[in-house]
């Protein structure tokens, strides 16, 4: 009878090992696709951002000098707003330097050098997405950050031709 309790006693001790081993390997699998779930929840809402930060610089085209720095500096607030979720600080760090730095500007050259400084640091954070293979650098892939770039550049484009 002994024996008997003894081996029920080790056969659910077993049963408990795996299926603690079981639940981690669960909770692994979860929390690895979560990740994924979230890199690519928040390139796209920098890439949607990015497409509604584009059609507020069309309205833009129309103003030029301190109205279109200020249009422009707008567009990124907004579109700085909107990327809040995705939790990018140092995208958005970058985003509103460059907004305040736009609303000061008195020339053209520092309007410009605003957009430069901004991009530079977007063009550092896509270097790193990219030498990690695409893979999950600060919950951003590079698809997301590439959006943000061209708006940058289009912004850059329209105050070197109006500003």
């Amino acid at each position: 009878m002994n024996s008997l309790t003894f081996a029920k006693s080790k056969s659910r001790s077993a049963i408990a090992s795996l299926c603690a081993k079981a639940a981690v390997l669960i909770a692994l699998v979860f929390g690895g696709s979560l990740f994924a779930d979230r890199q690519a929840s928040a390139s796209t809402t920098l890439a949607a951002a990015a497409a509604t930060a584009n059609a507020g610089l069309s309205a833009c085209q129309s103003s030029s000098g301190t109205a279109l720095n200020n249009c422009v500096a707008g567009v990124l607030d907004r579109m700085n707003n909107e990327i809040s979720s995705a939790n990018v600080s140092e995208t958005q760090r970058s985003i509103s330097t460059a907004a305040s730095q736009l609303r000061a500007a008195t020339t053209k050259a520092q309007a410009l050098s605003a957009i430069t400084q901004c991009q530079a640091a977007i063009a550092g954070a896509l270097r790193q997405v990219k030498a990690a293979g695409g893979g999950y650098v600060r919950n951003v892939g590079d698809s997301g950050l590439s959006a943000i770039a061209g708006v940058l550049a289009r912004a850059g484009k329209l105050i070197q031709a109006k500003g």
